[in-house]
Parts: structure tokens; C-alpha cells; sequence
């Protein structure tokens, strides 16, 4: 299975990357933080979620510029492990080994049902707004980075969107107070599905 080209930007104190007229580096450090994320109860991995994330709120003229975008992780204290830019390119924003920030309260769909979907999962941000949909380079990008992630991990890993695991359920149990609705109906998981099987699955 050739691995994806996957360029590092991890979000912590290590991080020179410019934002906003500062760094990464200097943004976590001003939370009192080495890193924006913890170490995992366990080593095991075997769910992927797909998020979306932009700048739209901050910077409606220019909202997939990814400076902005690291900032938004920075100043809310929120991480996940992959952002995929509209042209394809994938930074690794936390380690694989890692728990990333990114699912807060949390129930997989049944009949799984597990809590606290962060311990278990890698999370995967395309750059994307409710309504401009996602690109064909994010969609073979997305598709080969989980095939990769499959591939080292020897599994299979459940694929579930933020908003089938921070939705109506995980309020209704307590678990948050908000529902998440990322990445949404424009979200094409068949395409997805379609993209995988084009890439060569490796030893599982």
C-alpha cells in the first residue's frame, strides 16, 4: 500500500508556522499548553471521522486559507490528526498515537455504542463550508489517507461522520449539550466508498 504524501504541522510549541501574526508554536504556548493533544487509554485504533472545517465565521472573504484555519484550532483548543486542503494536500496536525480533540461527547452508532469516541479514533478535517461541497482531490486524498491508515493498523476502521456521533443520540444521553452536523448532506460517502476500492488494500 504506498502511503500517502502526508506533510507534518503539528499543532504544538514546536511549530514555526506563521498565523495571523504569530505562530502555531506561540498561539499553543499562549494556552498554556506544549500541545493540543493527549496521550490515548489505548493503543488501539479502529474508527475514522470525518469532520469539515473553514474560516468562514472569522474571514468570509478567504475561508479555506490555512493559516486561519490553524488558528481556529489554536485559539479554541480543538485538534484532530489530518486537515485535507481543497487541492488534496494532507497535513498531520496530531500523531496517530495520539487522542486528538475533535469529537468532544461522543456515541458510535449501534449496535457499537461506545462513549468517548476520541480514545478509539482518528480524525480526519476536510476543508470545506455547510454549502460549497468538497473537491475531487479531497476525495482521493481522503480515500487513499484511510486506506494508509487501514493498512498500518491491519483493520478495517468503522467510517462515521462528526454528526452521527455528536448528534441527537450523544445530546439525548447528556453527553453534550450541541449537535454537529459536519460534514453534512453534501458529504458523498458513496464516492468515497468508490475512491477506496481504487486503491490497493494492502495486507488487512
Amino acid at each position: 500500500m504506498e502511503t500517502p504524501l502526508v506533510t507534518d504541522c503539528l499543532l504544538d510549541i514546536n511549530n514555526s508556522s506563521a498565523i495571523d501574526g504569530t505562530t502555531v508554536a506561540a498561539a499553543v504556548h499562549a494556552g498554556n499548553r506544549e500541545h493540543l493533544w493527549d496521550s490515548r487509554p489505548s493503543p488501539e485504533i479502529d474508527a475514522v471521522v470525518i469532520h469539515y472545517i473553514s474560516a468562514l465565521d472569522r474571514d468570509p472573504g478567504n475561508p479555506f486559507e490555512l493559516a486561519s484555519i490553524l488558528k481556529i484550532f489554536c485559539d479554541l483548543a480543538v485538534s484532530s490528526h489530518y486537515l485535507i486542503l481543497r487541492d488534496g494536500r494532507i497535513f498531520r496536525l496530531v500523531p496517530d498515537d495520539k487522542r486528538a480533540w475533535h469529537c468532544g461527547g461522543s456515541v458510535m452508532p449501534g449496535p457499537d455504542g461506545r462513549t468517548g469516541v476520541n480514545d478509539f479514533s482518528l480524525g480526519i478535517e476536510l476543508v470545506a463550508t455547510h454549502d460549497s461541497g468538497f473537491t475531487a482531490d479531497q476525495y482521493v486524498s481522503c480515500a487513499s489517507l484511510i486506506k494508509s491508515i487501514e493498512h498500518r493498523n491491519e483493520k478495517k476502521c468503522a467510517l462515521v461522520g462528526h454528526q452521527d456521533i455528536a448528534g441527537t443520540e450523544a445530546v439525548r444521553r447528556g453527553l453534550r449539550s450541541d449537535v454537529k452536523r459536519d460534514p453534512g448532506p453534501l458529504f458523498d460517502w458513496r464516492l468515497l466508498a468508490e475512491q477506496m476500492t481504487s486503491f490497493s488494500s494492502g495486507n488487512l
